[in-house]
Order: C-alpha cells, then structure tokens, then sequence
C-alpha cells in the first residue's frame, strides 16, 4: 500500500464518554512522511493489547469511530469507511445491523432501541465523543 517506511508518531486521542463518563478512546497516530492516520482503540473492561495495531486502510477509506449505544451500555470501534461502503454489525445483545456509509460519511437506519453513529477520526481528535443514551435521547 506505502511507497515508504512509515515514521509513526502519536498525534492524539478521541475519547468516547457514557453520559460524562468515559468508556474508550481511540489512540491516534500519523506518519510524518505522508500524513496517514492509524488508529488503536482502547476500552474499558478489556485488557491491553501487548502491541499497538498500525493497520494501513485500503484508499479512499478513512478511519472512523462507530458508536452504538443502549441503555445500558455504549460499545465503540474504529474502522475504515468511505461512500457506499457497507459495515456489517452485531450489537452486543446480538442484533445485527447493516449499514451503508453515506456521501456525507454517516450511517442512516432504523435503530430501535439502540442508537449507532459514526464519527470521522479527523474531525475529533482531542476531542470527546458523547454517546451517552440519556444524553442522546435529550439532544431529540
């Protein structure tokens, strides 16, 4: 995919909060060279991983950080996405879902009790990501 040896450097973080309280976070990197951004998520509950993940998107894809929310709990993950992309999901209560990645780069859908959204990593860095159900549910 890279005409060069990537020098990755970390360039920040997206945090992703239930209600003001935070869940995960999605550390971001960036080669110096070519300016691409690789992405490794951390959440609560699950141990480390012993090595930090630069996987390389295929082009035109960009990393994203997909939400879903209940009442209970929020779930988040980065992942590529482009226009017209379809991302296959289960929610945790095993419900799955089939999306497409629309031209403004956002998910549209039925979602029921489970709210999803999709976020541009690019646009969020060092910033916070509120996925909160109750907080969700005010902003209607």
């Amino acid at each position: 995919m890279s005409a060069h040896k990537h020098e990755i450097v970390l360039m920040g973080m997206v945090n992703v909060n239930r209600d003001n309280y935070l869940q995960g976070t999605v550390d971001v990197w960036r080669c110096r060279q070519c300016k691409k951004l690789f992405c490794d998520d951390k959440r609560y509950g699950e141990p480390l991983k012993p090595s930090v993940g630069f996987e390389e998107l295929p082009e035109g894809e960009q990393w994203a950080i997909l939400t879903c929310t209940d009442i209970r709990a929020v779930f988040m993950m980065s992942l590529g996405v482009k226009p017209g992309k379809n991302l296959a999901h289960t929610c945790k209560s095993g419900e799955k879902h089939d999306f497409v990645v629309s031209d403004d780069w956002a998910i549209h859908g039925v979602d029921g009790a489970t709210i999803h959204r999709l976020f541009l990593v690019k646009d969020h860095v060092n910033k916070v990501i509120e996925a909160g159900y109750y907080k969700l549910k005010m902003i209607e």
